[in-house]
C-alpha cells in the first residue's frame, strides 16, 4: 500500500530523520548529518520543483547530499505533500496534479514541518533552499510566516504566479505567489535569487521584479544570472555553494 494512503495519525514514524508531521500529513524527509558534530549550528533546508514529468524527484536531493557544508549544519530535504522520490520514500497529501500545489495547505504543511525540525535541533539559523516551485514555497514562506528562516535561496523561481501563469489567467489558480508577500518579509532576512538566462519556464524578470520589490523595503536581497544556465540547471553544486554559505556566514 503506498505511503500516502497509510492513516497519517497512526503511522507517522516523525523521528525527524526520515519523516516529519506537519498539521494533517506526514513529510518524507532525507537528513544528511556528521554525527561527529552533536550541537548542530544551523539548518539547510532543501525544497523540490514541481517535477511535472510525474517521475520520481531526484536533483534536490542529490544536491542536499553532494554540497559540501561545515560538519556542524544539518541539511535536510523535504518531500513536499503528495510526492515520492527514487528511493521509495513519499509524503501524504495532494500535489494537485504537479501544477498547482503551492497552496495555503500545503505550504502551512511544509512550514509545520520546518518548525518541527527546528525545535528538534534547536538552532536558531536556518536557510531555505528552493528550486522552481520549491522556491515559490520558500518565497511564499519567508513573507507568510516571518522569521522562518534567516535566508533563502530561490533557484528558477516562479516569483509572481500570475504572471508565470499569464496564458492561462482564466483559470482560477490556488497556489501563493511569493511577490504578494514580500511586504512581510522581515528586514533581516538574507534573499538571494537565482535564474539562468535560459531559463524559458521561469524567466529572469520573475526574480528579478520580487528581489526589486524587497530591495526597495530595505531587505538585504540580490538577484544572481545563472550564465548559459536552463531552468533545471541552477539544481547544480558548483552554483549554489557560495550562495549557500553567504547565507548562513550572514547570520552567524
Amino acid at each position: 500500500m503506498p505511503f500516502s494512503q497509510i492513516a497519517f495519525a497512526d503511522e507517522c514514524l516523525d523521528d525527524k530523520l526520515t519523516r516529519v508531521k506537519g498539521v494533517d500529513n506526514c513529510l518524507a524527509i532525507t537528513t544528511f548529518r556528521d554525527s561527529s558534530a552533536p550541537n548542530p549550528s544551523a539548518l539547510v533546508i532543501f525544497i523540490h520543483g514541481d517535477q511535472s514529468d510525474m517521475k520520481a524527484v531526484t536533483s534536490m536531493p542529490r544536491l542536499a547530499k553532494n554540497i559540501q557544508l561545515s560538519s556542524d549544519i544539518v541539511k535536510v530535504f523535504i518531500l513536499r505533500p503528495g510526492y515520492f522520490d527514487a528511493q521509495g520514500n513519499e509524503s501524504t497529501g495532494n500535489n494537485s496534479g504537479r501544477r498547482d500545489s503551492y497552496t495555503s495547505d500545503n505550504v502551512d504543511e511544509v512550514t509545520a514541518a520546518i518548525q518541527s525540525l527546528q525545535k528538534y535541533y534547536g538552532v536558531k539559523n536556518t536557510v531555505l533552499v528552493g528550486h522552481s516551485g520549491g522556491a515559490a514555497y520558500a518565497g511564499v514562506m519567508i513573507g507568510r510566516t516571518p522569521g522562518i528562516a534567516n535566508g533563502a535561496l530561490l533557484l528558477s523561481c516562479p516569483c509572481d504566479i500570475s504572471s508565470w501563469r499569464s496564458d492561462q489567467q482564466g483559470r482560477p489558480w490556488g497556489s501563493l505567489s511569493p511577490i504578494n508577500f514580500y511586504k512581510t518579509v522581515p528586514v533581516a532576512t538574507k534573499v538571494i535569487a537565482m535564474t539562468g538566462d535560459s531559463d524559458n519556464n521561469t524567466r529572469e524578470y520573475l526574480s528579478k521584479e520580487y528581489v526589486a520589490a524587497l530591495t526597495t523595503r530595505g531587505v538585504d536581497a540580490r538577484y544572481i544570472t545563472a550564465q548559459s544556465a536552463a531552468h533545471n540547471d541552477t539544481v547544480n553544486v558548483e552554483l549554489v555553494t557560495e550562495p549557500i554559505k553567504s547565507l548562513l556566514k550572514a547570520n552567524n
